[in-house]
């Protein structure tokens, strides 16, 4: 979902991409962080590679303002109409709410109490930037970094589709985190996914940046 791209490899896919299993994957995810971490309602936070806007959108009534950011056009698309036809929520508003189209570079503004981000990040090739960027441009002091993605897989889950990372190894992405002081407070797996014969876990993380920064 976010991918430095020329071509937008989720045109095709936008349209269709709120099916129940995403809806649901996102329900968790959202649950699961909040079991975690609660945001307070002066919030502002960052919905990285938010796609349609799944998890974003069930975030923004419990806090200020939400980023919803992502590389490809077509998703945002589809969550600009949503956003339109939810314009009568007050969280949601063209005040506070926020669509930015490219990658995690584009935001600058150190404002951010939060960042969360689901199976993004396995698209990304150059993490160590990315959690550089995050730590060191968008997260305030004591800001949290909550990461929801896939543990090691053997690369199956995608089929013929190529992606940067086929899961992660937790304790080698703990570290990249904690080079870009972004403190690890929690990981663990919080749901399995079937395809055919075969299951995928995924994992939680939460990551706060250090004070000192």
């Amino acid at each position: 979902m976010i991918k430095t791209m020329t071509t937008d490899k989720f045109e095709h896919k936008a349209q269709g991409w709120d099916s129940p299993v995403k809806i649901e994957m996102a329900g968790k995810f959202v649950r699961e962080m909040l079991e975690n971490f609660k945001p307070e309602k002066d919030f502002k936070v960052l919905d990285y590679g938010c796609g349609t806007g799944l998890a974003g959108i069930e975030v923004a009534p419990l806090v200020k303002s939400v980023v919803f950011l992502d590389s490809s056009r077509a998703m945002l698309d589809v969550l600009s109409e949503k956003l339109g036809s939810l314009s009568d929520i007050d969280s949601l508003s063209p005040d506070n709410s926020k669509v930015i189209h490219g990658d995690i570079f584009k935001y600058v503004t150190k404002d951010v109490d939060m960042v969360f981000s689901l199976m993004a990040l396995h698209h990304i090739e150059d993490l160590e930037s990315v959690f550089e960027h995050i730590s060191r441009n968008i997260l305030k002091p004591s800001g949290v970094l909550v990461i929801g993605d896939l543990t090691d897989e053997d690369g199956s889950f995608h089929g013929e589709e190529k992606v940067a990372h086929s899961g992660f190894n937790i304790p080698e992405l703990a570290r990249q985190l904690e080079q870009s002081d972004l403190e690890v407070e929690t990981t663990y797996t919080y749901n399995t996914m079937k395809r055919g014969d075969k299951e995928y876990e995924q994992f939680i993380l939460i990551a706060r940046k250090a004070e000192k920064n």
